[in-house]
């Protein structure tokens, strides 16, 4: 193997990774009804977003064959960020049936932001809360999904 290619193998590893997902989600995508345009079945949007994956996969391959390779440091593995995203996706998990949609992903955000080292509280509060409202809004309120936005 070049070291050009050698060098880059993370990026083109990862790119097409994202590749394969999205072919795969795309074949299981066609075994619904896709519906048209105007009448969306239930394979529609999914096949736009595995379509959009994969073409997002090819732009990796592109930019990891043209740019130079990434710069990681490796200061050892920490468990301490993948723990906290955990927490984040059982915080929101736990909140989401009893407490409504709202606090849930405001807990779930403003806890996943201390992940980073770049941890500022005032950030990461109106991180939380603009996520939440824009999630309630969407999903709750222009997609008419039925779910709990505060559930008192």
């Amino acid at each position: 193997m070049t070291t050009k290619l050698r060098e880059r193998l993370p990026d083109l590893v990862g790119a097409l990774c994202a590749i394969l997902v999205g072919l795969l989600a795309l074949r299981e995508s066609y075994t619904y009804d896709m519906g048209s345009l105007t009448n969306m079945g239930p394979g529609y949007f999914p096949s736009l977003l595995a379509i959009g994956m994969i073409v997002l996969g090819l732009l990796l391959v592109f930019t990891a064959l043209r740019m130079p390779p990434a710069g990681f440091v490796r200061d050892g593995l920490s468990l301490w960020p993948v723990m906290i995203i955990c927490a984040s996706l059982i915080a929101f998990a736990l909140l989401i049936e009893r407490f409504g949609i709202i606090p849930a992903i405001f807990a779930s955000v403003f806890l996943s932001t201390f992940a980073s080292d770049n941890r500022n509280i005032p950030r990461s509060l109106l991180l939380a809360a603009i996520t939440a409202l824009c999630c309630a809004g969407l999903f709750v309120y222009l997609l008419g999904l039925s779910m709990k936005v505060f559930a008192i």
